[in-house]
C-alpha cells in the first residue's frame, strides 16, 4: 500500500503541475515518475527473490536434518533387530546341531520316537529357514537405510556448504567495505551485516544539508570509496534507500513531502555512485522509504537524527547458488 501511495502521489503531482509548467518540464517530471516506478518494481522483485532464496535454503536444510535424524533412529532400530535375529538364529542352529548329535548317538528301536525326533528336526529346520529369510530381509532393509542415510547426509552437507559459501561472501564483502570506508568512522557512517546482506548506513549530516538532496563533498568522497569496491566486484547488486524523520517536509516544486525527499536523496546518491564508469547501472536501484522505517521510534531530536539516513544495501548475486540447487 505504501508503494501504491508513492506512485499515486507522484502521478497526481505530475497531473497538477502539468497545467502550470512548460511542456518540457512536464515531460521531465513524467520521465522521473516512470523511472521511480520502474526502480521500485525492480527493488521489490530483487528483495523478494533474495529473501525467498535464503528462506528456501534454510527450510530445505532443516527438513534434511529432520530426515537424517529419522534415518539414524531407524537404522539404530534395524541394527538392534538384526543383532537379536542373529542371536535367535545362533540358538536355533545350536538346538538343531544338538538334536542331530543326539539322534546319531541314540540307538533307537522305537519308530515312534524316531518319527517324533524327525518331525522336530523338520520343524527346527523350517524355523531356521524362516530365520535366515528374515535375516536376509533385515539386512536388505539395513543396507537401503544406510544408503539413504548417506545420500541425505551428502545432500545436507552440500546445502550447508552453499549457505556457508554465501555467508562467507557476505562477510568478505562487509570487511572490504568497512576497510574502504574506515576513514569515515565517527562521521555518521556505519557498516553492518543483516539477513545475508551488507548495509552501509550514512547519516544525513554526512551526505546532505538540512532539507537538501544535493550530496556534499564529504558524502561524495565516501560514496566514491564505496564505488571503488563495487567496481571490482560486478556480482554485487546495489539498492539505495532514502529515509527521513517524521517531521513533515513542506516543499515546493517537484519535492513536496518526505516521500519526495527520500526518493530524491536516494537518486542523488545513485548519480554520484554511477560516476564510476565501471559500475553497471543495471546493478543499481533507488528507493524512497519516507519516514516509515525508523530505527529509533522515540519522539526526540536524537531519535529523529538517527532516522534521517541513507542506506546502501549490498547483495551478492545468488544466481550461481540457485543453479547448484536446481541441478540437484
Amino acid at each position: 500500500m505504501r508503494k501504491l501511495a508513492l506512485l499515486t502521489i507522484l502521478g497526481l503531482s505530475m497531473v497538477l503541475f502539468s497545467n502550470c509548467v512548460t511542456k518540457q518540464k512536464y515531460q521531465e517530471l513524467e520521465n522521473q515518475y516512470k523511472t521511480c516506478s520502474n526502480d521500485l518494481s525492480y527493488t521489490t522483485s530483487e528483495k523478494i527473490n533474495c529473501e525467498n532464496a535464503r528462506k528456501d535454503l534454510e527450510q530445505e536444510v532443516s527438513q534434511l536434518k529432520s530426515r537424517v535424524d529419522k534415518l539414524k533412529s531407524d537404522t539404530l532400530l534395524l541394527s538392534r533387530r538384526l543383532r537379536q535375529s542373529e542371536r535367535d538364529y545362533a540358538k536355533a542352529r545350536k538346538d538343531y546341531d544338538d538334536l542331530l548329535n543326539n539322534f546319531a548317538e541314540l540307538n533307537m528301536t522305537n519308530n515312534a520316537e524316531v518319527n517324533r525326533l524327525l518331525a522336530d528336526l523338520d520343524k527346527i529346520k523350517s524355523q531356521l529357514e524362516e530365520r535366515e529369510a528374515e535375516l536376509a530381509r533385515q539386512n536388505d532393509e539395513l543396507n537401503l537405510a544406510n544408503a539413504s542415510l548417506d545420500d541425505q547426509e551428502a545432500r545436507m552437507k552440500e546445502l550447508q556448504n552453499i549457505l556457508n559459501q554465501k555467508d562467507a561472501e557476505v562477510k568478505a564483502l562487509k570487511e572490504k567495505v568497512a576497510n574502504a570506508l574506515k576513514g569515515f568512522e565517527g562521521s555518521g557512517l556505519t557498516v553492518y551485516e543483516k539477513n545475508g546482506k551488507v548495509y552501509v548506513s550514512m547519516d544525513e549530516k554526512l551526505l546532505f544539508a538540512s532539507a537538501s538532496w544535493e550530496v556534499g563533498e564529504k558524502g561524495q568522497a565516501a560514496i566514491k570509496e564505496l564505488g571503488n569496491v563495487l567496481a571490482n566486484d560486478p556480482s554485487i547488486n546495489v539498492l539505495i534507500e532514502g529515509h527521513t524523520d517524521n517531521v513533515p517536509f513542506k516543499g515546493s516544486g517537484q519535492v513536496k513531502d518526505n516521500w519526495d525527499l527520500s526518493v530524491m536523496r536516494a537518486t542523488s546518491v545513485v548519480k554520484v555512485l554511477l560516476k564510476n564508469e565501471n559500475i553497471n547501472p543495471q546493478r543499481v536501484a533507488a528507493s524512497g522509504r519516507s519516514e516509515f522505517f525508523p530505527i529509533d521510534t522515540d519522539n526526540t531530536a536524537a531519535a529523529r537524527a538517527k532516522n534521517r539516513r541513507t542506506e546502501i544495501i549490498l547483495t551478492p548475486d545468488l544466481n550461481e547458488l540457485l543453479k547448484i540447487i536446481d541441478n540437484n
